[in-house]
């Protein structure tokens, strides 16, 4: 177990694993930065990580790239980064406006929060989507359609509507 304490030589390994799992320079025609929220990170850190990558690989004039945030931190830092990486896309995961179902869920975000990132999302150009769940605890039939009525007022380019499954 090697124990690093210089995090810029923990990241260049890291992107050194992943860039030496491809034969050649790969192409990234499409890249989606999620599987969490990348916005945790701080532009800084994002654009060393992407950069890193960029420079071992060809990036198509075509490309797709998309990124998972968090309404509460996304920054306009984050969005001005993000879109001079070639991100074009936005997915914020919404799940439910009720405030007792966001308690619960420990996502607490009001609308006007998402709100202001859509508006700050769409001034640099991204396309939007929301993350939307049914099925959560507490939730009711209503607080759904309250959700999707204010979400109606963003007007998001893309709603994906999931189920809720408990994962410990």
């Amino acid at each position: 177990k090697r124990i690093i304490k210089d995090h810029s030589v923990e990241k260049q390994y890291i992107r050194a694993i992943y860039l030496n799992s491809f034969n050649g320079k790969p192409v990234i025609r499409e890249l989606h930065l999620g599987g969490g929220t990348p916005t945790f990170f701080s532009p800084k850190n994002l654009r060393y990580l992407l950069e890193g990558i960029y420079k071992k690989s060809i990036i198509p004039d075509n490309c797709n790239y998309s990124f998972e945030g968090n309404p509460v931190n996304t920054t306009v830092e984050h969005l001005a980064t993000l879109s001079s990486l070639n991100f074009t896309r936005a997915s914020y995961g919404i799940q439910d406006f009720d405030p007792a179902v966001q308690s619960v869920i420990n996502r607490i975000q009001s609308y006007e929060i998402v709100k202001r990132v859509t508006e700050e999302s769409r001034k640099y150009g991204f396309s939007i989507n929301y993350d939307l769940v049914y099925g959560l605890p507490l939730q009711l039939q209503q607080s759904i359609i309250n959700t999707i009525k204010k979400v109606r007022l963003l007007k998001p380019d893309r709603i994906a509507f999931y189920g809720y499954a408990h994962v410990p």
